[in-house]
């Protein structure tokens, strides 16, 4: 067995992506999952943080947060409410 780095990134843009994260927009998707919406806003946050705009992150991780509550993966502090 090797090691393998295994890297992944947005192919779309973040808006189109975001609105997806949040449950605006299906990207003609019928079957998205809640799950589904949320992989796709960490790899927001990861493209945001990335271009170093970190006040648009640090708002997207609020609204994702707020959208998702349930999600630990948008909660600075791992404490869900």
């Amino acid at each position: 067995m090797y090691d393998e780095d295994t890297r992944y990134q947005l192919s779309i843009p973040i808006e189109d992506a975001f609105r997806f994260a949040m449950d605006e927009s299906d990207l003609c998707y019928l079957d998205a999952t809640a799950t589904m919406r949320q992989v796709v806003g960490v790899f927001v946050l990861d493209a945001l943080q990335y271009a170093e705009h970190w006040r648009m992150a640090a708002e997207a991780r609020v609204l994702l947060a707020d959208r998702w509550p349930d999600c630990a993966s948008f909660h600075l502090n791992r404490n869900i409410r």
